[in-house]
């Protein structure tokens, strides 16, 4: 039975039961209706605390947040969904053997595709930060032969841009920005392929899609400054880099902040230069 329809039955008997208490008495009705709220928020003790630790990160209290989400984890029952984001925040702190096993607890029950693919998609990105890049390329492989979407679509078409492999890595993003050509991970994965490939001017009309969606990572702005700069456009290339400097880094990366104040160092070099230079002005005795 789906979970909405049991959500919904449930519900109808607990109003049959209000309903039939306050037919027998007004204060029987309050007091069962008080006795169900009070099971209703001790039985949703995990929901509140994984709530509050969404919030705090939403807030950018990590400590906080997983605080939280660990009170979550630990209070049965626990949903599945959240779970699987709080094995995300550990990874993201670095906690990436504890988020392995969250992971797989959350995997080993009886789960909606949906957050199935949530919590395949989050151990792989943990399998790749332990170094496991195969088994991580491996988990999505497998995900991708039964299920077809824009987050496996994504995280797939990175690893193996990631792992070198371009020739795979320009058709399977391809075939993916067949798939979504609106997605911005999708677009900044078939611009850094071109890019790797040295197709500039291709790698140059999927960055500027990419960047329209305003990407919240620093490396879409840093491979389209260096696509610029290798097509000569110099004072494009340093505004790009510009907003990279007030980026976030991706979780998982081969961009680092130095490589971003090289360039944009680098650039500010190159583009004085041009900026500098007038013309002279015509002296009256060389009309």
């Amino acid at each position: 039975m789906p979970p909405i329809v049991q959500g919904l039955i449930k519900l109808a008997l607990v109003a049959v039961v209000i309903f039939a208490a306050f037919k027998f008495h007004i204060g029987a009705g309050i007091g069962v209706f008080v006795l169900l709220l009070a099971f209703w928020i001790y039985k949703s003790r995990s929901a509140i605390y994984a709530q509050q630790g969404n919030v705090a990160y939403m807030k950018g209290d990590m400590k906080t947040a997983l605080a939280k989400l660990e009170k979550a984890y630990q209070t049965k029952p626990y949903h599945p969904q959240h779970i699987a984001g709080y094995g995300f925040l550990l990874a993201k702190a670095g906690e990436t053997d504890q988020a392995e096993r969250v992971l797989n607890e959350v995997l080993s029950g009886q789960l909606s595709n949906e957050i199935r693919l949530q919590a395949q998609v989050n151990l792989a990105t943990v399998y790749w930060l332990q170094g496991k890049q195969d088994e991580a390329r491996d988990l999505l492989e497998t995900v991708y032969e039964t299920f077809k979407n824009t987050t496996v679509y994504g995280n797939l078409g990175y690893f193996k841009l990631l792992r070198g492999e371009l020739d795979d890595a320009l058709r399977f993003n391809r075939e993916a920005y067949e798939y979504n050509d609106g997605d911005v991970t999708i677009l900044d994965n078939l611009a850094q392929t071109y890019y790797l490939l040295s197709r500039y001017e291709e790698a140059a009309e999927m960055y500027a899609k990419a960047v329209d969606k305003s990407p919240k990572h620093a490396e879409s702005y840093y491979y389209y400054a260096l696509t610029l700069q290798k097509l000569g456009r110099l004072e494009e290339a340093a505004e790009q880099i510009g907003y990279a400097k007030h980026k976030e880094l991706a979780l998982i990366t081969t961009v680092t902040k130095d490589q971003i104040e090289t360039l944009a160092k680098q650039l500010e070099q190159e583009v004085e230069p041009e900026s500098e230079t007038e013309p002279e002005p015509v002296r009256d005795d060389d009309r």
